[in-house]
């Protein structure tokens, strides 16, 4: 037990922030892991937006006190994707996942928050490097045109709903074993079904306990929330998925097909 402890105690972690013309929300996000414990990570991956993450990013670094812990520059990275190829979140979390140094990620989409205490209740939890985590979600605000599957009513403000497909704890073995996400998605909404039926090929699913949890922001909370400039049509997507479904569910066999760079 007291080897197991040990592992514990030195336990680091990788938030993976996906970006494009959120700036309000990015601002929330990084509100948040101000107050991360020592142990965390922080990479946000700027997805070719047009009004670019990087003053965002800048202004915030410069706001952090003297001996915060997310203060020293290795602690926060900002990479850019120099094309803009609506709804590339496949490659913006492939990038992230191969320059990570942790040996855990935690993947989220922007609108996902990972509160401050469940942060550190993350850190202290026993985790199993063979399986993967999806996290217990609360929506905050109100519903929007994004959330019609919510099983609370529209007009709550706050409540528990279901484990989003996106949005996860694992290691960086266990990302690149199930082969990362499918680039042939970008351009189009999909792939995180896709990816994480290789996943669930790869490692045990499991739910995280409720005490580290999602908070996840309605565009009534926050008015750039969710992405409003992409379209939602999935049909490409589905398309794409029963293709590969027909072909087995093959693991990509290339990445990061875009050029990239690191701004911070």
């Amino acid at each position: 037990m007291r080897h197991r402890e040990e592992n514990h105690a030195a336990m680091n972690c990788t938030l993976v922030i996906p970006f494009y013309r959120n700036s309000l929300m990015l601002a929330r996000q990084l509100a948040e892991v101000s107050q991360y414990p020592a142990g965390w990570r922080v990479i946000i991956v700027d997805d070719g937006s047009p009004e670019p993450a990087e003053h965002i990013v800048r202004e915030w670094i410069r706001s952090l006190p003297d001996g915060a812990p997310l203060a020293q520059a290795m602690a926060l990275r900002l990479y850019r994707i120099d094309v803009d190829i609506p709804w590339n979140r496949e490659g913006a979390r492939n990038l992230a996942s191969r320059e990570c140094e942790t040996d855990w990620l935690v993947h989220v989409d922007i609108d996902h928050i990972l509160p401050a205490p469940c942060a550190s209740a993350l850190l202290r939890t026993p985790w199993e490097p063979r399986s993967f985590y999806r996290f217990p979600r609360f929506r905050v605000g109100r519903a929007d045109d994004t959330r019609n599957k919510d099983r609370i009513p529209r007009e709550q403000d706050f409540g528990e709903i279901h484990p989003h497909i996106d949005s996860y704890l694992c290691t960086k073995e266990v990302y690149w074993k199930a082969g990362g996400y499918n680039e042939d998605f970008s351009g189009t909404l999909g792939g995180g079904a896709e990816f994480l039926r290789r996943l669930n090929r790869t490692a045990e699913a499991r739910i995280a306990p409720a005490d580290v949890h999602l908070h996840v922001y309605t565009r009534t909370a926050i008015a750039d929330a969710s992405d409003l400039h992409c379209s939602r049509d999935t049909r490409v997507g589905k398309d794409i998925e029963r293709q590969l479904r027909a072909d087995g569910m093959p693991k990509p066999s290339s990445w990061l097909r875009f050029p990239w760079h690191r701004v911070l």
